[in-house]
């Protein structure tokens, strides 16, 4: 979807307050949006009588409410429910609209925990860490649930680790690391939570020649990647600008560093979008 959309169907007085993620919606066009981008923690909880009611009364929509009202009656499961908004409010075209009720047709084996660890995956993937971090802090923070195996959980620890490592938190990195590998025992969290405790000691590193072998192999590591950083196009970017000062060429410096700044802030808004 791109572009502008003109809105169809009418503005409530009174919004539709989903409680849960402090949301107000004034509008069909506002709950599509909401239902599209938080696909992964929906529930058949959902299509409630407070839902159908907002429709009917709010955004006088009978025709809907009544579809709604029946779907319900018949058990009918949330992508069908949610298909029939979708579909009936056009904001989305057939396509997205079909990506939806294949993701929902997936989802529908899974929790809520689980819908919530492959939101805030994606968002990992994307680079948006503090949408990332957010839901992955639902998991953690929320009542255990049973029926979720210890590797479950030291997944989302270890992913929360990732997240703020790729921030450049590494205390906090290192804390969810060692938390993943308490309950899931994989050297891969392990080793990432000895090289975020290495990096969160920053230039106050000490070199112990008698420290175990293994935590010396993780410190050449640390040391050939930083030698590799030097031939990323980032590095070059900056040595360039350097050469643009040196040779007195300011107003191709000024305009480099605009750029690189323009850069930065966008990486910024994705990280905390």
């Amino acid at each position: 979807m791109s572009g502008i959309i003109l809105c169809r169907t009418g503005r409530a007085l009174k919004p539709l307050v989903l409680e849960e993620p402090g949301v107000q919606i004034y509008s069909l066009e506002e709950l599509c949006y909401y239902i599209y981008n938080n696909i992964y923690i929906l529930t058949n909880a959902f299509l409630d009588e407070k839902l159908i009611a907002f429709i009917r009364t709010e955004i006088k929509e009978p025709l809907l409410a009544d579809k709604l009202e029946q779907l319900k009656c018949e058990n009918a499961g949330l992508a069908e429910a949610v298909v029939t908004i979708l579909k009936y409010v056009d904001y989305y075209d057939t396509a997205e609209i079909e990506q939806v009720k294949d993701l929902l047709a997936m989802l529908d084996t899974q929790n809520v925990y689980e819908r919530m660890k492959m939101r805030a995956d994606r968002f990992l993937e994307k680079g948006c860490y503090y949408s990332a971090i957010s839901n992955y802090d639902k998991i953690v923070n929320g009542e255990r649930d049973i029926n979720l195996s210890g590797l479950f959980y030291a997944k989302v620890y270890h992913n929360l680790g990732t997240a703020y490592a790729r921030m450049f938190f590494f205390e906090k990195a290192a804390k969810y690391f060692e938390e993943a590998y308490k309950i899931g025992q994989h050297e891969k969290s392990r080793k990432c939570y000895l090289a975020a405790c290495r990096m969160a000691e920053g230039e106050e590193q000490i070199q112990d020649m008698q420290a175990p072998e293994e935590e010396q192999v993780l410190q050449r590591e640390l040391e050939l990647l930083t030698d590799n950083a030097r031939y990323s196009d980032e590095y070059r970017a900056m040595q360039k600008m350097e050469h643009l000062k040196s040779d007195g060429e300011v107003a191709q410096y000024y305009k480099a560093i605009d750029d690189c700044m323009d850069r930065w802030k966008a990486q910024y808004r994705r990280y905390t979008s």
